[in-house]
């Protein structure tokens, strides 16, 4: 057993993928996990439930493309989290692509369903808050990333 800095207790000098990460990856993929798990088990109830539960707010039934779109969302999201938590510079462009395609689809419901959006200000309020969310993890990443602590 050596007693030298920066090895082990058995000799052998720590990985890369052992430094220790900041606090923000734990809690952004930690987010991201619970948000996975929330939408598959809400989806789970809308296709076992009634069929008024599968139906978004202005009435409509959701379509293959939907949930397609959602699936995309939720998996990209995911996949950039587990980036940013394996300390991947790649995290950066997957949280910038999220945030493109997240501001793409938006846009088009709003244009395509109108404005106020179905649910009024609480629903446009959750909207700003969210995609404030997404870009400020963008910027946080970004910032990693200039830090050299993502490689």
């Amino acid at each position: 057993m050596s007693g030298t800095p920066g090895q082990s207790s058995f000799g052998v000098a720590p990985t890369p993928t052992t430094a220790k990460r900041p606090l923000l990856v734990w809690v952004i993929l930690t987010f991201y996990l619970f948000s996975a798990a929330a939408w598959f088990v809400q989806s789970g109830t809308k296709l076992i439930g009634p069929p008024s539960g599968r139906l978004d707010a202005q009435g409509s039934a959701y379509t293959a493309f939907d949930y397609f779109e959602s699936v995309g969302f939720i998996g990209l999201k995911l996949y950039a989290a587990i980036m940013l938590f394996r300390l991947r510079r790649i995290a950066v462009k997957l949280f910038l692509a999220t945030l493109l395609l997240n501001l793409l689809a938006t846009g088009h419901d709003l244009v395509s369903k109108g404005l106020p959006p179905p649910g009024g200000p609480v629903i446009l309020l959750s909207l700003i808050i969210g995609l404030g969310i997404l870009v400020l993890i963008c910027l946080y990443a970004w910032r990693l990333e200039r830090q050299r602590v993502l490689t």
